[in-house]
């Protein structure tokens, strides 16, 4: 977790012949870093890294069977498929959704559980962690993503519960969605710790969080738990 404030925007470049709506920016609602949104076609997919979010929106398998994705750390949406195999030589954060969500909706769900805390002012996700961490290696993982709302009866079962479906090989993000009407660092950060402290110890286990505070009223706080795993979310 990292503390950083930047004037200059940071790129997500957004790859699809899907027509979408990049209306996912709220800088005065959530506390985030500016950021530029790109919209360009799948074959404008660069051939080598470059400093920005890359990521991938595809309708079906075939589209991704033509493509040659030679960049690495890509962020892949694609809907599930009975007989979905990617290989293991793509290097993407993979997030598989079901064939009843948009590719809106989807791209919609990743940025307000994931992507948009790689940009927080309060304390950021290194999008670099997540694809140098042990449980990712080579090859692609697939993203899983449960929310939680924090102010309800039933929060910690539904984490404790949660929390034992995550084998103790993959990495894990805990996203914090807290209204700025929350107290400061002394509230929230015991929130934070507590929460971790409910996942089980492994050796090695990477474990990342980060928060982004928004207008949004104390009942709105949100808990996101993302985490890599080999294994399709739709198998």
């Amino acid at each position: 977790m990292s503390h950083i404030t930047s004037d200059t925007p940071q790129i997500v470049a957004i790859y699809t012949n899907k027509e979408i709506s990049i209306d996912l920016y709220q800088l005065f609602e959530d506390g985030l870093n500016p950021i530029l949104f790109t919209i360009k076609t799948l074959e404008q997919i660069p051939s080598m890294e470059q400093n920005k979010i890359n990521i991938i929106i595809l309708e079906s398998w075939d589209e991704l069977n033509n493509l040659q994705l030679n960049c690495s750390k890509l962020h892949l949406i694609i809907p599930t498929h009975s007989n979905n195999r990617l290989e293991n030589n793509l290097n993407a954060l993979v997030f598989e959704h079901d064939q009843s969500m948009t590719s809106q909706q989807a791209l919609e769900n990743l940025y307000h559980s994931f992507i948009k805390f790689y940009f927080s002012a309060e304390c950021y996700l290194d999008p670099q962690d997540f694809f140098n961490s042990d449980s990712y290696k080579n090859g692609h993982r697939y993203l899983k993503i449960h929310d939680i709302l924090q102010n309800t009866a039933g929060y910690e079962k539904q984490l404790n519960t949660y929390l034992k479906t995550i084998s103790d090989t993959e990495t894990v993000c805990f996203n914090f969605s807290i209204s700025y009407d929350f107290p400061s660092e002394s509230g929230y950060l015991p929130l934070l710790e507590d929460t971790v402290d409910h996942l089980t110890y492994a050796r090695n286990r990477d474990v990342f969080f980060s928060i982004v505070l928004s207008k949004h009223p104390i009942s709105d706080n949100k808990l996101s738990i993302v985490h890599l795993s080999q294994e399709s979310p739709m198998s």
